[in-house]
């Protein structure tokens, strides 16, 4: 029996702002808006990989919707790329953290989380083997 080609096609964040999520993912992360509908209460967004980010509005969430460890996590290549993804929030006038170590019991990464509009809590690190670079 063949094994069928199977993989992760789209997530769907229900969220109570889909526009400002929706301006958030565009600019911080270059995230191409490929559809929306229903006034702005969903969207499709298309990263450079061809993954879609679906966001739809679900008046009943809220920033405490979401549980303590859900996030959203972007892996990049290098800390210089975490830096640079990071520069990128701050230019698109978001306050992220600074990127340090990530002690989280499994391999060593250096990056950040950052509270993105609606609750939602971004991630973004690379794999570090090295000591944190300054």
């Amino acid at each position: 029996m063949t094994k069928p080609n199977t993989r992760l096609n789209h997530i769907n964040l229900p969220v109570s702002d889909v526009p400002e999520l929706t301006r958030f993912f565009q600019q911080s992360f270059g995230f191409r808006l490929a559809h929306q509908r229903d006034d702005g209460k969903f969207s499709v967004l298309e990263g450079d990989d061809g993954f879609i980010l679906v966001l739809s509005y679900d008046k009943t969430v809220g920033p405490k919707t979401y549980p303590g460890l859900f996030h959203v996590g972007f892996l990049v290549d290098s800390t210089i790329a975490v830096r640079q993804q990071h520069r990128r929030l701050a230019d698109a006038g978001f306050d992220a953290p600074t990127p340090v170590i990530l002690e989280r019991g499994g391999p060593r990464a250096y990056g950040f989380y950052y509270p993105a509009p609606c609750g939602v809590v971004v991630e973004v690190s690379t794999f570090a083997d090295e000591p944190a670079p300054v």
